[in-house]
């Protein structure tokens, strides 16, 4: 027994050993606990970009960390002190830690553009105005009541000088002027078309010959005069084919647009017409265009009391004669003529934009080589044709401001008349509405 008990000793505290660590492997392991950031104090610092600014602690500092040191550079001047110079817009955070290590404060550090220069400007720029500069995140931001829109609008124009891209304009103006713009679009299309032909047969039994195949246009002709004859077993005819047209086509549109200064208006009098548009292989969809007499306009009222005038008028009409056919699909082309420009004008006082002129002349001529040229004969084996386009284009913009009279005006706007005609009217009459609409005697 005494030489087996060396090696049961051993066995028996392996046993108990492991009996011991499956106790342990048998409990519940503890949820794990977040760790949660130090209450320290915290504020927030603003330094403008490429300049500096010194800041005291209130205690003394060991350590100063940048959490970003591309934004801003930190150099202490004593344990109590230190100095920022803004490298790059943007946020980071110091840790600012005390001694023993101790996180003491938290600051939260934010470089943006120069709101006191800003500030400094816009005072020498505008005198009498109250406008505030203030910083907003990583831009600036524009608060205060200005006079009128010119003043809001030059003032965010010097903001985006020093911030480009990150001003906030919440510039209010004290009282809002409000532009009338009359505008008279008058358009005169002049067409006039002379097409002459000649169909000329002479043959037998053995031969014929045949010049002409009528008018150059191929339309309908108004007039014909046939002449039929012969000489034995030969025939001759003739036949002569004349058309003329003429066409005169006036355009007018009157809008009256209201428009606060500032901010920009349009007009449209015509309308929509489809237009395909590829998408992909086999798949076509249809998006409408407008056309017509078309128009925006932007005023802006300046100190001086003249009106700033952003104007773009438009005249465009569906053209069939230009138009294309692609897989089945025709698409309309568009005779458009168009005006840009930016004016200072007074109340009142009108802007004309005309010598929108086109002209087209095209003359046509077929027939038979040589005897063509013959004189006087030769007209029997040629036909002619010659087309004359004019058209002309004239708007008149007249910026008025708005009034009180004006508003009192609107709300005393008569109806116009215009009763639907009676059918023996109608028919026996021929009275219709194509007469302008006069305004009815006593609103009604």
């Amino acid at each position: 027994m005494q030489s087996v008990l060396p090696m049961t000793r051993p066995l028996l505290a392996a046993i108990a050993c492991a009996l011991s660590l499956g106790a342990v492997a048998a409990q519940p392991a503890k949820a794990a606990v977040p760790m949660a950031a130090e209450a320290v104090v915290s504020r927030s610092i603003v330094v403008p970009k490429d300049k500096s600014a010194s800041f005291r602690l209130a205690e003394p500092a060991s350590r100063i960390v940048v959490a970003q040191d591309e934004i801003a550079q930190v150099v202490a001047t004593s344990d109590r002190s230190f100095y920022v110079r803004g490298k790059d817009i943007g946020a980071t955070n110091l840790l600012v830690y005390g001694p023993g290590g101790r996180l003491a404060e938290v600051i939260d550090l934010y470089v943006s553009y120069d709101a006191s220069a800003m500030q400094e400007a816009l005072g020498v720029a505008f005198p009498s105005e109250h406008i505030r500069v203030s910083t907003m995140g990583e831009g600036l931001l524009l608060t205060g009541q200005v006079s009128n829109t010119g003043v809001a609008a030059r003032a965010q124009k010097i903001a985006e000088k020093y911030a480009p891209d990150f001003v906030t304009n919440n510039l209010t103006v004290r009282a809002s002027q409000e532009v009338i713009l009359e505008v008279r679009v008058m358009e005169a299309t002049r067409s006039a078309l002379q097409d002459f032909g000649i169909n000329a047969t002479v043959g037998n039994s053995s031969f014929q010959f045949a010049s002409g195949t009528g008018l150059i246009s191929g339309n309908t002709p108004q007039g014909v005069l046939s002449l039929t004859g012969g000489s034995g077993h030969t025939s001759i005819d003739v036949q002569l084919q004349a058309l003329e047209t003429k066409g005169l086509i006036r355009t007018l549109a009157r809008p009256n647009l209201v428009a606060v200064s500032g901010e920009k208006a349009s007009f449209l009098a015509g309308g929509e017409f489809p237009f395909p548009v590829p998408q992909g292989l086999n798949e076509v969809t249809i998006e409408f265009r407008p056309y017509g007499v078309k128009l925006n306009f932007t005023p802006t009222v300046e100190d001086n009391g003249l009106i700033r005038l952003d104007v773009e008028p438009e005249v465009s009409a569906l053209d069939p004669a230009n138009s294309l056919r692609l897989s089945n699909i025709t698409v309309p082309a568009l005779t458009t003529r168009r005006a840009q420009t930016v004016v200072e004008l007074k109340d009142g006082e009108a802007l004309a934009i005309g010598g929108l002129f086109q002209h087209d002349y095209a003359n046509n001529v077929a027939q038979i080589p040589g005897l063509g040229s013959i004189p006087i004969l030769g007209a029997l084996f040629r036909s002619a044709q010659w087309k004359r386009d004019e058209s002309e284009l004239l708007i008149i913009v007249t910026p008025r401001l708005a009034t009180p009279a004006d508003f009192a005006a609107a709300k005393q706007q008569v109806a116009l008349s215009g009763e639907e005609p009676s059918t023996p009217s109608l028919l026996f009459n021929g009275q219709s509405l194509d007469k302008p609409m006069s305004p009815m005697k006593g609103g009604k």
